[in-house]
């Protein structure tokens, strides 16, 4: 983070947990969110392989809904707009340092949705 504010390749990182997060409720397809190897590639490119599961955020919510996950999911549906990256479209691709900064923000992320949901 520069100067006590997140990078951009952490709130990817974030974004990606919310994401991650809203796929596991819905219980949409393989949840391949959840896959390390998906996760290592969307560190790399977050624009080739997190733009579709942010468009289908409002699927992902719906689904969960339907499965009796309404608030847990509710609850990491709002958290989205504030992990979105300052920058006008998900960065194309991210050095080491940067994938480095995307694995410590999905990891603080899911640890705050863990401690939102927990009671939900």
């Amino acid at each position: 983070m520069s100067e006590g504010r997140p990078t951009d390749a952490y709130r990817c990182g974030q974004l990606y947990a919310a994401l991650e997060t809203l796929q596991l409720l819905a219980d949409i397809g393989s949840r391949a969110l959840g896959r390390a190897d998906t996760q290592e590639n969307a560190a790399r490119r977050p624009r080739t392989h997190m733009t579709e599961p942010l468009i289908m955020v409002g699927r992902s919510l719906h689904s969960a809904r339907l499965r009796g996950r309404a608030a847990a999911a509710g609850a990491v549906f709002r958290m989205i707009p504030d992990l979105l990256p300052a920058a006008r479209d998900l960065p194309g691709s991210q050095d080491a340092g940067q994938c480095e900064e995307f694995a410590r923000g999905r990891r603080d992320q899911l640890e705050v949705i863990g401690k939102e949901t927990a009671a939900l």
